[in-house]
């Protein structure tokens, strides 16, 4: 629901357009939510449900694509990472007494990464999508659609996803957006419009700079970072189109897990079940995302 570069891109547009709210557009501010919340102990019980080798490392690989706020971006620091994923993996981590360690990866790169052992889990807002569960499973923790974000007054007057028929709409590489502008072309042909011209970047950050330099007419990417994007710089974006084809979000893991994959899912009930979860919403205004199932491959 990414993302390389976020160093440069916090860089570019905090000066005045950046990232830290999730919301609709009133005002634009650059500081990320100080809200702390409570410290979980760790539940035995839950925590031997991990696998051995994780019990002994002490620590999950999370593979992350460190640009999609509010979700996972740098601090201030351009190295510690924060955002709702982040807060959540920390919590996670608690409960099962490990360490989340995050690491930055392209989001093209993710699932390749779990499945060549690189990485042990995904936390970075991965649509729960039918054809990546040929691949991997997911702990479904988050909802969210996508949404089209256009230049403030949304001058090519964009009211429908036909709207990006003939138009250059910039996406993140493998990105829900990426895939969803595949299944728009094909409704421009069937409409007897002209293709959509899309223009991937390795990450989320590089696609709204292509839409802040003109390179394209709109940015498709999941609803939760564009509102975020417009929140932070309500005179230069808006959303034209949102909650295009909403589903779940879910933490990926390689299907030769399952103990881990299990791991996880009974964490986040907990964390659902005593608050934690709600009070990371709150942190980061995502309560409209909030998906407390915690089912395991859910989305269609």
């Amino acid at each position: 629901m990414r993302r390389a570069l976020a160093i440069a891109f916090l860089g570019t547009l905090l000066s005045g357009s950046a990232l830290a709210g999730c919301a609709a557009p009133e005002e634009t501010t650059t500081a990320a939510p100080k809200a702390e919340i409570a410290a979980g102990a760790k539940d035995e019980a839950i925590a031997k449900l991990l696998p051995a080798d994780i019990q002994q490392a002490g620590k999950v690989r999370v593979a992350s694509g460190v640009s999609f706020p509010p979700m996972e971006f740098f601090d201030t620091d351009n190295k510690t990472v924060i955002g709702f994923d982040a807060d959540l993996g920390k919590a996670l981590g608690e409960l099962l007494g490990v360490e989340f360690a995050f690491e930055n990866v392209n989001f093209d790169g993710i699932i390749g990464g779990l499945n060549a052992g690189r990485y042990d889990l995904g936390l970075t807002s991965m649509i729960d999508k039918e054809e990546r569960r040929e691949q991997v499973d997911f702990v479904d923790y988050l909802k969210s659609g996508s949404a089209l974000m256009v230049p403030k007054g949304n001058p090519q007057s964009v009211k429908e996803i036909l709207d990006m028929c003939g138009k250059k709409v910039a996406v993140e590489k493998a990105s829900t957006g990426d895939l969803y502008v595949d299944d728009v072309t094909k409704k421009c042909a069937d409409a007897g419009k002209p293709a959509v011209e899309k223009v991937p970047f390795p990450d989320q950050a590089s696609a709204v700079q292509a839409l802040q330099s003109k390179r394209a007419d709109m940015v498709l990417a999941l609803d939760l970072t564009l509102a975020y994007n417009v929140k932070q710089a309500p005179q230069q974006f808006e959303v034209a189109v949102s909650a295009i084809d909403p589903l779940p979000i879910g933490i990926p893991v390689p299907k030769s897990k399952p103990q881990l994959r299990d791991a996880v899912q009974a964490a986040l009930k907990k964390l659902i079940a005593d608050g934690t979860y709600d009070e990371l919403l709150a942190k980061w205004n995502l309560q409209a995302q909030a998906f407390k199932d915690a089912t395991i491959n859910a989305g269609s």
